[in-house]
C-alpha cells in the first residue's frame, strides 16, 4: 500500500526552525511586555491587554468569558436583549473552559494560546516547505519568506498616509502579523499549510493510493473539521481550488479523476455538516442573522493588495508565468489554481471578502521560491545573491515592525490616543469593572459609553446596550439610543418598555461626559430618582436600577 512520502527533516533542521520560530514569537511578545511594564507605573489608566485591533480583541475576550462561565453556545454579549445561542466561535469558548479549569485569566489564556498557535504555525510552514522541496535551501527560503515576509505598505504610507495597504491592516494575510494579532489566525494558517502539504503529495504523478487512516486522509479530515470550527471561510479558497483542479484533470485526461475526487472529498465531506449547520443558524436565529449581515469586512482597493504583497508578488511573477505556460501536474497546477481563485475570491460578492486573504501567502510564497530557484538565482550573479536576498528581507520586514510598534505609541507615549482608540480605559473604570464582576449578576445589562461598553463583556459577566459595530444587534439603532440618552435628548426609550431588555446599571464618568459633549449638564442621569442607589469609583459613578 502506498503511503505519503516520508518527509526527511533532520534534527538540525528542526533546531533551526524552533530557534527562528522562537525569535519570531518573542518579537510579538516584546510590545505586550513593554505595554504591561508601562501600565505598572500608571495610576490614571489601565491597559486592556490588546494591541492589535483592540475592538476585535475585546470580542475575543468576551467569548472566552462566556466559556469561563460554562457556555458552549455563543451569545452576542455586546447585544443587550436575550437571544438563542449558537455553535459559533467554539475555539474561544473552549479557551474559556480551559481558563476556568486552569484558574487563569481570560487575557492570559488568550496570549498563551496565541503563542502556542504561532509556534504550531511555523512548524506547519516548514513541514509544507519540506514536503515540496528535498533540498535544504528552498525549504529555508520558503520558511523565511512565509514566516516573516510582508509587503511594501510602509513605503506607500510615506507617500500617502491615508492609503493603508493590507500588510498594515489585514493580519490574517501574513503569518507574523497573524501571530501578533490573535490565536485563531495562526492556527488557521497552520491547518491550511498541513492540508496543502498532503494534497501536494497525493496529487503527484504516480501516486494512486486511496486516502486512509495512515496516509494523510485522516489528517485532512481532522484539519478540515478544525478549520470549520475555527475559521470556516479559510476552507473556501482551497476547497474551490480543488473543484477547479478536478475540472482541469477531467478536461486534460478526458475521464473522471476518481483519485483526485476521493482525496478532495476528505476536505469537503467533513466540512459539509458544519456548513449546513451555519446556514441553519443564519436562517432560523434572527439575532445571529442580523449579526452576520452587519459583519462586513470588504476588500480594499486592488492597489492596496499589490502594495501589501509587494516584493513577494514581484519575486513570484516568473514562477507564476512559468506555471501558466507549462501547467505541470506536480504541484504547479493545484497551487496555481489556488492562487488564481484565491485572488478572485477577494472580491466575491459576500460580506467577508477580506477574510479570503488568510491562505493566500502559501501559494504566493510557493511560487516566489520557485522563481528564486529557477529564475532569479540564474539572473543574479553568485556574489550578489546573498546581499540581494538580505536586501529583500530588509524590505519585507518594516511593515511587520510597524504593526508591532505603532500600537505602543498609544500606551507608552500618548495615553490619550490609547484611550481614544480603545486600548486603554481610565483606572476608575477598571475599578468599576472589578465591582461589576464581583456582583456576579449574569446577563445584567449595562448602559455606558461605547468605548467602555466595548470592554465590559470582556471582563464581567454582563451585557451592554451598545459596544461593537458588528456584535451589537441592531447596531445603528442601539448606538443612536445611547447617544440620545447621554445627550439628554431621549431619556424614556432605554428605560421604558419599548426595548426588549431592562437596563440594570448605568455608568456616568469621563467617557460618558465627553460623549455627551456640551449637553452633559442636561444628561438623563439628572432625571434619575434621587433615591437611586449608586456606587462611586473616583470619577466614575454606577447607578443601580432597583
Amino acid at each position: 500500500m502506498q503511503t505519503l512520502r516520508s518527509v526527511d527533516i533532520s534534527a538540525s533542521e528542526w533546531r533551526w526552525v524552533i530557534l527562528i520560530s522562537g525569535v519570531l514569537v518573542g518579537l510579538t511578545l516584546i510590545p505586550y511586555a513593554w505595554a504591561l511594564a508601562s501600565n505598572q507605573g500608571a495610576d490614571d489608566w489601565q491597559f486592556m491587554g490588546m494591541l492589535a485591533n483592540p475592538k476585535d480583541g475585546a470580542t475575543y475576550l468576551s467569548k472566552i468569558e462566556q466559556g469561563r462561565s460554562g457556555a458552549w453556545l455563543f451569545e452576542l454579549r455586546h447585544t443587550p436583549q436575550a437571544h438563542d445561542g449558537a455553535g459559533l466561535h467554539v475555539f474561544y469558548l473552549f479557551l474559556g473552559h480551559a481558563a476556568r479549569l486552569a484558574g487563569l485569566s481570560s487575557v492570559l489564556v488568550f496570549h498563551l494560546a496565541r503563542v502556542a498557535a504561532s509556534l504550531f504555525m511555523y512548524i506547519a510552514l516548514y513541514q509544507f516547505g519540506a514536503t515540496v522541496w528535498v533540498r535544504l535551501r528552498p525549504r529555508r527560503l520558503f520558511f523565511v519568506l512565509a514566516a516573516a515576509g510582508s509587503g511594501l505598505g510602509w513605503l506607500l504610507l510615506l507617500f500617502n498616509p491615508n492609503a493603508i495597504a493590507i500588510d498594515l491592516k489585514v493580519p490574517e494575510a501574513f503569518p507574523l502579523f497573524a501571530a501578533f494579532a490573535n490565536p485563531h489566525f495562526p492556527l488557521s494558517i497552520a491547518c491550511l499549510a498541513l492540508i496543502a502539504s498532503t494534497f501536494v503529495v497525493a496529487f503527484r504523478r504516480g501516486y494512486s493510493a486511496e486516502p486512509s487512516l495512515d496516509n494523510g486522509g485522516l489528517q485532512v479530515m481532522v484539519l478540515s473539521m478544525a478549520l470549520a470550527l475555527i475559521q470556516p471561510f479559510a476552507l473556501v479558497p482551497i476547497g474551490s481550488a480543488l473543484v477547479a483542479y478536478l475540472a482541469v484533470r477531467a478536461y486534460l485526461t478526458r475521464r473522471i479523476p476518481s483519485h483526485e475526487l476521493r482525496w478532495s472529498a476528505m476536505l469537503w465531506l467533513p466540512a459539509l455538516p458544519f456548513a449546513m449547520y451555519y446556514a441553519a443558524v443564519l436562517r432560523f436565529n434572527d439575532v445571529m442573522a442580523a449579526y452576520n449581515e452587519q459583519n462586513v469586512t470588504p476588500s480594499p482597493a486592488p492597489y492596496l493588495y499589490l502594495f501589501g504583497y509587494g516584493l513577494l508578488l514581484i519575486v513570484a511573477l516568473p514562477g507564476l508565468v512559468r506555471a501558466v505556460r507549462r501547467f505541470e501536474r506536480d504541484g504547479d497546477q493545484f497551487m496555481l489554481l489556488w492562487f488564481v481563485l484565491n485572488v478572485a475570491l477577494l472580491y466575491a460578492p459576500f460580506n467577508l471578502q477580506r477574510r479570503m486573504a488568510i491562505g493566500l501567502t502559501l501559494p504566493l510564497v510557493f511560487f516566489a521560491v520557485r522563481s528564486l530557484e529557477d529564475y532569479w538565482f540564474f539572473k543574479v550573479p553568485k556574489r550578489w545573491r546573498a546581499p540581494a536576498f538580505a536586501a529583500l528581507l530588509v524590505l519585507l520586514l518594516p511593515s511587520n515592525l510597524l504593526n508591532m510598534s505603532l500600537p505602543l505609541f498609544g500606551v507608552v507615549v500618548s495615553p490619550e490616543s490609547g484611550l481614544e482608540n480603545g486600548m486603554m480605559v481610565e483606572a476608575d473604570y477598571w475599578k468599576a469593572f472589578d465591582w461589576l464582576s464581583e456582583q456576579g449578576k449574569q446577563d445584567a445589562v449595562v448602559l455606558a459609553a461605547p468605548a467602555i461598553s466595548l470592554w465590559i463583556p470582556a471582563y464581567t459577566p454582563d451585557r451592554v446596550v451598545y459596544g461593537h459595530e458588528y456584535e451589537t444587534v441592531p447596531a445603528r439603532e442601539r448606538l443612536d439610543q445611547v447617544e440620545a440618552w447621554y445627550r439628554g435628548e431621549d431619556c424614556a426609550t432605554l428605560l421604558g418598555r419599548a426595548v426588549p431588555f431592562r437596563i440594570d446599571y448605568i455608568f456616568w464618568g469621563p467617557q460618558e461626559q465627553a460623549f455627551a459633549g456640551d449637553s452633559a449638564a442636561s444628561s438623563c442621569t439628572e432625571s434619575l430618582p434621587g433615591s437611586t442607589p449608586r456606587e462611586t469609583f473616583g470619577d466614575v459613578t454606577i447607578f443601580i436600577r432597583p
